[in-house]
């Protein structure tokens, strides 16, 4: 496709941790040039302390987004929380908070937020959520052409989203070109190079200022 973006924002991610774990993380992620942090929402885990020592020593810019996979359950239950966490200005999205389907509940919480709210791309149909205001931006992820099909979608309607392909930097560096080539792919990527031993680039991807230049 035709380049619109020369870098494009990545995102370091982690699965839910104890909340001395996750401060840790956001500082190596902050040190590693990241400015987003993206991790999930358990109910095993205390959040207002994981996000509360997280933000001590995290600049403002810097961007934590909470995937709840739909563990707060309804609008009434998910409404008190997010308005809590809404306080610490790192806090930028939640994804998934409650059911997909549950398209009034999720219109509650996006109405009752400041954080954004994001949505698996396909559930409910962007038909869907465009008429009722359902979301503030997708998770896209698939083959080639269902990356392109949903990014092209999500430039016609102006609505962000960050790519959520998974892997070593291969897979990273593959992502890159999408976000290249995607207008709309403006929120921060989730690949997870930084969880393997070797990335297996020759070149590793560098992230600077939350961004990663787009390789030849």
């Amino acid at each position: 496709g035709l380049k619109v973006h020369d870098t494009t924002p990545l995102s370091w991610w982690n699965i839910d941790t104890p909340a001395v774990d996750m401060a840790s993380e956001c500082q190596t992620a902050l040190k590693a040039g990241y400015l987003s942090y993206k991790t999930k929402g358990r109910p095993w885990f205390d959040v207002w302390e994981q996000v509360e020592l997280s933000v001590r020593n995290l600049p403002e810019e810097f961007k934590i987004d909470m995937d709840f996979n739909s563990t707060l359950r309804d609008a009434r239950r998910a409404i008190p929380i997010c308005q809590d966490l809404d306080k610490y200005p790192q806090i930028d999205i939640y994804e998934s908070p409650i059911p997909q389907g549950d398209v009034a509940g999720n219109v509650a919480i996006r109405r009752a937020t400041r954080a954004n709210i994001a949505l698996h791309y396909g559930t409910p149909s962007p038909g869907v959520v465009l008429r009722e205001g359902v979301c503030d931006g997708f998770v896209v992820g698939g083959g080639a052409s269902s990356v392109m099909a949903q990014g092209r979608f999500c430039g016609q309607v102006k609505m962000p989203f960050w790519l959520q392909l998974v892997g070593t930097g291969l897979t990273a560096a593959y992502s890159v070109h999408f976000g290249a080539v995607l207008r709309q792919a403006i929120w921060p990527a989730v690949n997870c190079p930084q969880l393997y031993l070797d990335d297996l680039l020759n070149r590793p991807l560098r992230v600077n200022n939350g961004h990663a230049s787009v390789p030849n």
